[in-house]
Formats: structure tokens, sequence, C-alpha cells
């Protein structure tokens, strides 16, 4: 029935709302009820009260009596009083004795009162003999109009009690301003349920329409229109929502930016040794290339087919890495021993630059625990890259730090061109060459983000160092618990 939030939240606040005045109407109604016959129960009991005053005084030997006529003034009084309490309250009174009859001067309170002619008479004998034990009564009775409300006080005289004073109301004149109440109660809770339901109406579409328009952005972007983005509008929790399917559609859009980038730069990378294969063998079959020139060629095909297979192979480690596929082979080796390896493999290369080679190790030996053969590649890439932009006859370091918390630094430093601040930001990222025209025999651009890769994989990190001449990178390595233990002991 209800298809959507808007709907549902709107019927949901409507039922709680209903309930709520319902319950709420309902308990107001019994307490201003019970209110109301407490109260007009009180008011005839203080009525009674003082009625049964005035009988008490009839009669009772005052000597002036017989000068002021006090017994004459008091009927008249009483009499007064009945007709007073019967136009303002609607009550009828009696006087009864000690027997039930009713005082021959108040028998014409009665005339037009059917009501009081029908009353259950064992109910009543039942009050009278309570009042006569001296207690005051309140009670209803039934007559053949309906229920009527009761009160009975005794009236004394010399401590005696001579009878009772009944006062009776027909419950139909309670009722009768209790429904008028009720009138004004359902009203009441009516209009307050009307701008109650209008508030959760507002409040309702305040949460519903931002979800609709984020609903809206995650549409677009299903299309392939990453760049939507849903306003940050509405409750808290809905903006936090907002925010975050914001956060997540940028991050999908710098996503799909880099897989446009990845396939290009592989295009292009895989695109120039293909067309140089392709030339250089085509030129071969055509004999456009002479048989005595094939060796010179056919080393430049084969290192062209070597740059491909670094490339493939760069890839698919990459890939590795990012399924998750590839694991750590945990080991404890001698870093410092690592890198002389490194170092003398690449002895050659050093020695035609004619460089100015320096290692400063802090501790000797200096175990750390890591993948072996993944460090050696991390240690590979980063001396290649120093070697290549280094100059001639230029410096070459390696060093390494100890640090407080049982890490080891290693730091390569060169002094060739310095890195500008542009190409720091950007060094770690896929194919990004600081030679922007991606020269054939440069390298896939592929070495330092698989450098990352490899450092994150430890839960380690490599920076490239703010240096304002020369270049320098850093990683960090957890040494290994012997190597813990030994500095230990010679602290």
């Amino acid at each position: 029935m209800f298809q959507n939030l808007f709907d549902r939240l709107l019927a949901l606040f409507m039922v709680v709302i209903l309930l709520v005045a319902l319950i709420g109407s309902a308990f107001s109604m019994v307490s201003i009820r019970s209110s109301m016959v407490d109260s007009r129960m009180e008011s005839l009991l203080g009525q009674a009260r003082e009625i049964a005053f005035l009988a008490s005084r009839m009669d009772n030997g005052d000597p002036l009596s017989e000068y002021f006529n006090i017994e004459t003034s008091t009927m008249t009084y009483l009499q007064w009083k009945a007709q007073t309490v019967y136009e303002d309250f609607d009550a009828y009174i009696l006087i009864v004795d000690r027997n039930g009859r009713v005082m021959d001067n108040m028998q014409y309170v009665m005339e037009g009162s059917g009501a009081l002619a029908t009353l259950d008479a064992d109910a009543v004998s039942a009050a009278l003999m309570q009042v006569l034990k001296g207690q005051e009564v309140q009670t209803k009775l039934h007559s053949a109009y309906g229920p009527v409300f009761s009160v009975a006080v005794p009236w004394v005289q010399n401590d005696s009690v001579l009878g009772a004073v009944f006062i009776h109301t027909s419950a139909q004149i309670i009722e009768a301003e209790y429904h008028g109440l009720i009138l004004q109660i359902v009203v009441g809770f009516a209009l307050a349920s009307l701008v109650a339901i209008a508030g959760s109406a507002f409040y309702a579409r305040g949460i519903v329409k931002p979800l609709t328009v984020i609903t809206g952005a995650a549409e677009e972007m299903s299309k392939g229109k990453l760049s939507s983005r849903a306003e940050v509008t509405g409750v808290t929790e809905v903006r936090q929502l907002a925010g975050a399917f914001n956060v997540m559609a940028e991050k999908l859009e710098q996503v799909e930016e880099n897989r446009k980038e990845f396939v290009a730069n592989v295009s292009h990378e895989l695109r120039s040794p293909v067309t140089s294969i392709h030339g250089f063998v085509e030129g071969m079959l055509d004999g456009i290339i002479p048989q005595e020139e094939y060796p010179r060629y056919l080393q430049i095909v084969f290192d062209e087919t070597n740059r491909m297979k670094r490339l493939i192979a760069d890839l698919l480690q990459l890939s590795r890495m990012d399924k998750g596929a590839a694991k750590l082979e945990w080991s404890d080796f001698d870093l410092n021993e690592l890198i002389r390896r490194v170092i003398i493999g690449r002895m050659s290369d050093i020695e035609e630059k004619r460089l100015h080679m320096q290692l400063d190790f802090a501790e000797e030996p200096c175990f750390v625990h890591a993948d072996k053969d993944r460090i050696s590649q991390v240690l590979h890439n980063i001396v290649d890259n120093a070697l290549k932009y280094v100059p001639d006859e230029g410096r070459l370091t390696i060093n390494t730090t100890l640090l407080h918390d049982n890490t080891v630094a290693v730091t390569i430093e060169n002094d060739g061109e310095p890195i500008s601040p542009q190409d720091r930001a950007h060094l770690f990222e896929r194919f990004y060459k600081v030679d922007k025209a991606h020269t054939a025999g440069g390298g896939t651009g592929l070495g330092l983000s698989i450098c990352k890769q490899i450092m994150e994989m430890h839960g380690e990190h490599i920076d490239v160092l703010p240096l304002e001449e020369g270049a320098g990178f850093q990683f960090t390595l957890k040494l290994s618990r012997p190597q813990e233990h030994a500095r230990l002991e010679n602290h």
C-alpha cells in the first residue's frame, strides 16, 4: 500500500499521534469526570453540613426563641436554603427524622422531582442507618430516571442524632456538564493532532528529500556519470550519509580516471616496443635491412622484448599485490649484507660512471625481520633510479639509522638533479615518470609503485626525501628479535 519512505513515515507518525491523542483524551475525560464528581459531592457535602447545623437549632430550648421566634425563622431560612441549593446545584434537600419521615414543612421541595420519588428505598434506608450512627455518607443511588448522586449527614441536638439531611442530584446533570467538556477535549486533541501530523509531514519530508537526492545521484552514477554528488542537507545522520556518499563518489571517479590513465599508459608502453619490433622484422623480411645488419637489429628486437617482459612481469606482480595473492616469506637476515650484494651487482655501472660510493651502517650486523627477496627488489629499484639520474663522477650514498621504536631506516641518496615538489607527490603512482615523454628504455614507470606496495605489505613506509640538492629515498624495517636483544646487551 505504501510504496515510498515518505508515505510509510507519515503513516507511522499518524498512527502514533492518533494513539497518543486517543489515550490522552480518554485519560483526560476519565480524570475530569472523576474530578467533577468529587467536586460536586464535596460541595453538596458542605451544603448538607450547613443545613444540618440549621436543623439542629430548631426547638433547641433557647430562652430567646420566644422573643425572636428562632424556630420559625430557622425553618424559613432552611426553606430558602433548599430552594437556593436546588437552583444553584440542581440538587434536592430532604431532612428526615430517625424514623425516616420527611419534615412536613420540607415536603414542597419534592414537588416536581420524580427522581426523588422513585429512589431505591432500601438504599436510602441503609444510608440512613449509617447516618444515624453519626457517619457521613456519599453514595450513588438508582431511580427510575437514572443514577442519582447522594450525600447524607446527621443533624444533632444535645449530642443526640435526631435525623439526617439528604442532598440528591441527578447524575445526568453532571454528565451534561461532562459532555460539554468532552467536546472541548476532543476538539483540542483533534487540533493538536492535526498540528502534530503537519509537523511530522514536514519532518518526514526533511528526512526523505535528501535521501531522494542521494538515490538520484546513485542512479546517475550507475549510468556512468561519476561526477554526480549529493547535497549535504537534512538531519545529522543523513548529512553523514551524503558526505560518505560524496567521498565514495570522488574515490570512484578517481579510480575511473586512474583506470583510464592506466590503460593509456599500458597501451603506450606496449605500443613502442611492438612498433619497433614490427618495423625491424618487416624491414628484414622485405630486404630493406641488409643481412649483415641483422645482428644489430636483432639485438634491438631482443632488448625490446625484454622490456615487454619486464613490463608484463611488473603488471602481474602489482595485480597479485592488489588482489592480496602475493604473500610475504618472513625471515631474519642481515640488511647490511643484502645492501652490499645489491651494490656489487651494479659495480659495472658504478665504475662506468666513476661514482664516489659511500656506505654508512649504524650497526654491524643489522638483522631485520622481513621478506628478503621483496626487500632486495626494493633496493634494486631505488638503486637503479639513483644510478640512472646521478651524473658521471657523482656521489651515491647508502646509510642506515636506528630509530627509537626498534626500527631501522635505510636512506639512499645521490647528488643528481633534485626532485621537484610537484613530482614528489606523484612519484609512487603507476606509470608516472619524471621523463614525461616515456622515452624508450627509460623503464616501465612501475618500479616505485611496486616498492610502495611491498613496504605497505610489511606495515612500513617509503618516502621521497625533500632535498634541496640531489635526490633521496628512505624506507623503514623492523629489527629482528635477536637483534633487539643484542642491542639491549650492548647498552
